[in-house]
């Protein structure tokens, strides 16, 4: 959370949290290559790599992090591809930012499925939706192109659910883990594209 809070009060104080949790821009925010975001996407991509280890160790007892019967669960989730030049030969700025925006508005749904359904703390994991949504704000991405991605965007304001079918506690936890583990790994390439554009 500390982390959060280094990072919005460079921000002049242009994102406050409402008591839901989520950021609201009240005025525009200083220019984006003036703020360091690596360490926000860090404290992001720690808490999913944290959340997703300890629910390993406390739902399936696998504390030595070896989740190898797992890795069979496969979900439809956002993930960064060679096709979204977001890697360092083929970067383009635009086209990359716009598809980790994307991405960020699809997990949104599936996060809140996992602060529904998380046994441990999920005070972690809305932590972890807050800095989500004030890292998307502070993304340099013009304005026509954000308009663009919001109106794709209508689908993602509720709660990811599962089918009547796999709604047994075993395949929750399948399903949070599957979702802690990939939104680590989209996080991973965030802050490698973070860092080719500082």
């Amino acid at each position: 959370m500390y982390l959060t809070v280094a990072v919005v009060s460079q921000m002049d104080a242009s994102t406050l949290l409402e008591s839901s949790g989520e950021a609201v821009m009240t005025e525009a925010p200083r220019r984006s290559a003036e703020l360091d975001l690596e360490p926000l996407a860090l404290f992001i991509q720690s808490i999913a790599s944290e959340q997703s280890q300890r629910q390993l160790c406390n739902y399936f007892f696998m504390c030595n992090g070896s989740a190898n019967s797992l890795e069979m669960y496969k979900m439809d989730l956002p993930q960064i591809r060679k096709k979204d030049k977001c890697f360092q030969r083929t970067f383009q700025k635009k086209k990359c930012l716009s598809k980790i925006i994307k991405g960020f508005q699809e997990y949104r749904k599936y996060l809140l499925f996992v602060s529904q359904w998380i046994k441990d703390d999920n005070r972690q994991v809305d932590a972890m939706l807050s800095s989500t949504k004030i890292l998307v704000n502070l993304l340099p991405v013009e304005s026509r192109i954000r308009e663009r991605i919001a109106q794709l965007d209508k689908s993602n304001g509720a709660a990811f659910q599962m089918e009547q079918s796999s709604n047994r506690d075993w395949d929750k936890q399948v399903a949070i883990h599957v979702i802690l583990r990939n939104f680590a790994l989209f996080m991973e390439s965030t802050i490698r594209v973070i860092r080719f554009i500082k």
